[in-house]
């Protein structure tokens, strides 16, 4: 059977905005999905925490593996084990005990995390049961106002186990934010809570080496420092009668301060929920995706193998310090405002 066709943004169709790192379904509507959400590993993550330093935190790590052609349907006929799936509690096993390195970072793990996600994969010489895995490291504790930051690694393989594809997503999810936003009068006489989540899907990894997981990084990226402080910057003193105006105001915001010379060609999906607004609904929600053009010689950053920090810059704004590999200058206009790190490595 041939394999499925397997998109390659992972953004998400409607319906299922809130998890964007979900592998979409097939044209033949024919997909085996194996996951373990939530593996604790057993050695902290080095990462900016939320006073920007570079601090050992704890790490959730969530891995889905999408299955090539038929999937697990032999293991499930025969109600047994057998080359046609992958084992969840070996791979979980394996993964914890390839992530206990002291000071890892969530790039290494990433690499730990695709490396035996490989090893299990490959039955034969000729035989690679994975068609895309999703890496998610999700550090609940990075995340002041939120609900943590989440880096995704997402890579397609072919069928003896090259890289055909990588991509990352950075993501931040369940930011707070107290603002005068609405329709009604009562509305307007005061701040109500406003929930952000931001996923930037980070395009392409560039060339990779094949499928094996022997690099430490699934493609090149910038990791936005203080990416909630932005929100709050550019959305605090802010007064509109609807989400739809905010959001489209602050994706530009980013965009213009950011995005367009930082990242270019990057993808912006961001989703707006007011708690309060309905007494009898959760919350109501808009959420916009766009794309960042950027502009002529916009600089790129690619995210580094898996080295240690070294140095520190100054977050000259909030009085913080964040450790870096390196820092190449961004000179002129807002993007000055914000420093560039590269945490995730």
């Amino acid at each position: 059977m041939a394999d499925p066709s397997i998109s390659l943004i992972p953004f998400p169709g409607p319906g299922t905005s809130t998890q964007p790192h979900q592998p979409p379904h097939p044209n033949n509507n024919n997909q085996d999905i194996i996951s373990v959400k939530n593996l604790q590993l057993p050695a902290g993550v080095v990462a900016p925490d939320v006073w920007g330093k570079a601090k050992e935190q704890p790490a959730l790590l969530t891995v889905s593996l999408v299955l090539r052609g038929e999937g697990f349907g032999k293991a499930a006929e025969g109600d047994r084990l057998d080359a046609s799936t992958i084992h969840y509690g070996e791979l979980s096993k394996r993964i914890r005990a390839a992530c206990s390195t002291p000071n890892q970072t969530a790039g290494h793990v990433s690499a730990y995390a695709e490396r035996v996600i490989a090893e299990m994969s490959r039955k034969t010489a000729a035989s690679f049961i994975v068609a895309r895995s999703i890496v998610d490291v999700h550090l609940p504790k990075a995340s002041m106002y939120g609900d943590g930051i989440t880096l995704t690694n997402i890579t397609d393989y072919d069928e003896r186990g090259r890289t055909r594809a990588a991509r990352r997503v950075f993501v931040v999810k369940g930011v707070k934010l107290m603002l005068l936003v609405g329709v009604n009068g009562y509305e307007r006489g005061g701040k109500q809570p406003v929930l952000a989540s931001l996923w930037l899907d980070l395009g392409d990894a560039g060339p990779l080496e094949g499928g094996s997981g022997s690099r430490s990084g699934s493609g090149s990226t910038v990791a936005l420092f203080n990416l909630e402080q932005t929100l709050v910057q550019i959305t605090q003193d802010t007064s509109f009668e609807t989400l739809e105006s905010l959001a489209e105001f602050t994706v530009k915001q980013l965009q213009e301060r950011l995005l367009n010379k930082i990242l270019p060609g990057s993808q912006v999906h961001l989703r707006l929920e007011k708690p309060r607004a309905i007494p009898f609904a959760d919350a109501p929600a808009v959420e916009v995706f766009r794309e960042t053009p950027g502009g002529a010689g916009a600089a790129r950053y690619p995210m580094p193998s898996a080295e240690p920090f070294v140095g520190s810059i100054q977050h000259h704004r909030a009085g913080t310090v964040a450790t870096v590999g390196s820092v190449d200058q961004t000179k002129g206009g807002q993007v000055e405002r914000l420093n560039i790190i590269r945490p995730y490595v």
